[in-house]
């Protein structure tokens, strides 16, 4: 596990150090909200984010990203969820994954306790100037039993 991640974040860094080569496409601005796998929505809990596309070859793009995830727009206490994710393109359509920690931070919190690193999935639709989104976050050592799932529509430049 711990070579995969090496691995990948070595690819992140020499794509974003290669001149000209490796410049963002797209950025977007996203909001949305996450539950849990039972979806109850209880607590509701709103997503507010931003992704960066930056094309690898023809039908992939490496997707950094970062979330922050808030309860009734309170900022006392939230959950910073940065991602790097590696996307396929199928025309106007997206699917891939990658790897995700989730950070608590605020005032109310004394240091930050942040969760292992998860896998995060995610499939989609990229327009023009939209991105509509649906993705899971699913940590390594309870793999598709324990998971929180979400929606985001973002807002493309």
């Amino acid at each position: 596990m711990k070579k995969a991640i090496a691995i990948l974040l070595l690819a992140a860094v020499l794509v974003l150090a290669a001149p000209g080569k490796a410049r963002a496409e797209y950025l977007s601005l996203n909001f949305g909200t996450i539950t849990d796998s039972s979806f109850s929505f209880n607590p509701f809990l709103w997503t507010a984010g931003m992704t960066v596309d930056i094309p690898l070859g023809n039908v992939m793009t490496l997707c950094p990203e970062g979330y922050i995830v808030v309860h009734k727009f309170e900022f006392g206490s939230f959950i910073f969820a940065p991602s790097v994710m590696l996307n396929f393109n199928f025309k106007e359509f997206f699917i891939g994954g990658g790897l995700s920690k989730w950070f608590l931070l605020g005032d109310d919190i004394a240091g930050s306790p942040s969760s292992d690193f998860s896998l995060k999935l995610n499939a989609g639709f990229q327009g023009y100037d939209l991105r509509l989104s649906v993705f899971m976050f699913t940590p390594f050592s309870d793999l598709f039993n324990s998971a929180a799932v979400g929606v985001t529509l973002g807002f493309v430049f």
